[in-house]
């Protein structure tokens, strides 16, 4: 702030705030201002937080003008950056782990014995290089997850082109959750169907000491629920609280079957 800002004095702090709202007002005042923020009256507060002029006086007795900055970016901008950023963060944290999530027909998944603990690998479903596989379009399936976290809770979190959905825990998919794996993904009656050719991600989060969200309980109104910045940034401000916590990531390439 000394460097960028030129005018830091401790003993001149409201020059400093003011300076830095100006920096504000130049790089986010249109988008400030459509979040409702009166970035121009922070302009014209007065040392001790009053208005210069009469108007609205009283309302704003006592206004920190940082403090207003700040709620926005953290109500607002930083969402904004979540939403953009998130998930790329979360690929580049994730470890390696092969193949830890399969597709397989019923057939297949009927002949390895999915929901013991002697899983074995599925085949190959394609000719692909091991790390771009594949899954057909069109075909029912059944997704196996399969690592190494027994008693963690596993939160699941899937993107595509159009969709972001929580599949593990929700009411649809997975509303006993999963902590012992190898575990079958529907765990109801449902199926995977791929409709769409492209990519689809998976992010597995696998925590020691489980977080507690409200739309991380599986209920009937919201079978999928939706991950969004709101609930990431939620999400984030629970794992900060713990250390041992492990990040996953996968991706399928939807293609047409021969």
């Amino acid at each position: 702030m000394k460097n960028d800002l030129a005018v830091y004095c401790e003993n001149k702090i409201n020059q400093t705030i003011r300076k830095v709202i100006e920096v504000f007002h130049k790089a986010y005042g249109e988008e400030m201002k459509a979040d409702g923020v009166n970035i121009e009256a922070l302009l014209n507060l007065k040392a001790g937080g009053t208005l210069k002029g009469k108007e609205d006086q009283e309302s704003h007795k006592k206004i920190s003008p940082w403090k207003e900055a700040y709620k926005w970016l953290w109500n607002h901008k930083y969402l904004r950056w979540v939403d953009i950023n998130a998930w790329e963060i979360l690929k580049k944290q994730a470890k390696t782990a092969p193949d830890w999530i399969q597709f397989s027909t019923e057939q297949e998944t009927a002949s390895v014995g999915v929901g013991t603990r002697g899983l074995k690998p599925l085949s190959p479903r394609s000719s692909a290089p091991k790390n771009d596989p594949t899954v057909p379009i069109n075909q029912p399936l059944s997704m196996i997850v399969n690592l190494a976290y027994p008693n963690y809770q596993m939160l699941l979190l899937y993107r595509s082109a159009e969709m972001k959905y929580i599949l593990c825990p929700s009411f649809g998919y997975a509303p006993n959750g999963v902590n012992q794996p190898p575990m079958r993904l529907p765990q109801n009656k449902e199926v995977f169907t791929f409709e769409e050719l492209g990519k689809e991600e998976f992010v597995a989060i696998a925590v020691e000491n489980p977080v507690s969200l409200p739309w991380l309980i599986p209920r009937e109104e919201e079978p999928l629920p939706e991950w969004n910045a709101e609930r990431l940034k939620e999400l984030f401000e629970q794992l900060e609280k713990q250390d041992n916590w492990q990040v996953f990531y996968q991706s399928f390439e939807v293609v047409e079957t021969a």
